[in-house]
């Protein structure tokens, strides 16, 4: 096995551990809301999580997948390109997972394909129509996630009944609802796998079409066993958890605690949202839906005043940085591999 062969297993594997950081990095999205409002067991929440993933990851297509593959040229990838986007989309998302910012795996992605491909090759190293379309689907979803989710959450209220004033007792006399938003936690978990899961395929039919046309493989078509992998590996990185991200969501968005109503607000338009999103291809960012899903949520139970603007400043401030900043490590990555690679 020569040396470019070697290299584009492991790369194979990094985008596999790319898929894995995003599953324990993005666990938050579909859990925060249903462990503190208690209506599961934190175990229990993750594992169900982790499940739903893989059957998101495995069942709903790859429409998204093939997006990502289009965004770079077809015969602009080269290998250093791909192992520097992992790279620096792995490095982001532990570094904002330690900081315990709900930051987007979508939009590390876009960042990191952008940076590589314009470093290598110019402004012809990008495919602009496809790179456009993602970046208004990633601009635009937490726009609709904090307006549906103050709509959702404003409906959940008048089915409920659930008043500001006594959460904690009407949310217990309320089994319907406490069944409604462990659905609609159920709901967030299959569309995160249905998103997530298939950017992670994109990426490695780019490598199996690289390095291994000669085989048959080429972008367009995502061989089973790679729907398979990316599944498992988004399914484990989710039940390993990310109690840091969680934290975030689940307590610091709002300054009140949440209600069922409101998580099922906030969980069924996320899902609903995501799950649109991935039938039209559109690789959008579930940590973003839902944390605007959050905010917006907040509105109708406890008012905006109450909404925690550290936090959401952190979220924006992560949601404005994490598409330069993954660009830029991507750039610098792959410079450095370019100068090992010819070495």
């Amino acid at each position: 096995m020569d040396i470019e062969t070697i290299i584009a297993v492991l790369a194979i594997l990094l985008a596999l551990g790319f898929d894995f950081v995003n599953g324990f990095h993005d666990t938050a999205n579909a859990v925060a809301t249903v462990i503190y409002t208690k209506a599961l067991k934190p175990g229990i929440a993750i594992f169900m999580s982790g499940v739903l993933n893989f059957l998101g990851a495995l069942l709903v297509g790859t429409a998204v997948a093939q997006v990502i593959t289009k965004i770079i040229p077809e015969g602009t990838v080269t290998l250093p390109m791909v192992v520097a986007v992992l790279l620096a989309a792995v490095i982001w998302n532990l570094i904002t997972w330690w900081k315990g910012i709900p930051v987007s795996s979508s939009h590390c992605l876009i960042g990191s394909l952008f940076g590589a491909g314009v470093t290598a090759a110019g402004v012809g190293g990008v495919e602009w129509t496809e790179l456009k379309k993602v970046l208004l689907a990633l601009l635009i979803s937490p726009l609709v996630g904090f307006t549906a989710g103050a709509l959702m959450t404003w409906a959940a209220l008048k089915f409920s009944k659930e008043k500001e004033k006594d959460l904690s007792k009407t949310t217990a006399q309320n089994p319907i609802m406490r069944l409604l938003h462990i659905f609609s936690s159920a709901s967030v978990s299959f569309s995160h796998g249905s998103n997530d899961g298939q950017k992670t395929m994109g990426i490695i039919a780019l490598i199996l079409a690289t390095h291994f046309g000669q085989y048959g493989y080429t972008a367009k078509v995502v061989p089973f066993w790679v729907m398979l992998s990316a599944a498992s590996a988004i399914a484990l990185g989710t039940v390993i958890g990310g109690w840091r991200v969680i934290r975030t969501v689940g307590t610091k968005i709002s300054r009140e605690k949440l209600s069922h109503s409101q998580g099922f607000g906030a969980s069924m338009s996320t899902a609903i949202i995501i799950l649109i999103a991935s039938h039209w291809g559109a690789p959008i960012s579930t940590t973003h839906t839902l944390s605007s899903a959050v905010a917006g949520g907040t509105i109708p139970v406890h008012g905006k005043e109450n909404l925690n603007p550290k936090t959401m400043k952190l979220i924006l401030l992560a949601w404005v940085l994490t598409l330069p900043v993954a660009a830029t490590l991507a750039s610098v990555s792959y410079l450095i591999l370019k100068f090992i690679w010819h070495a």
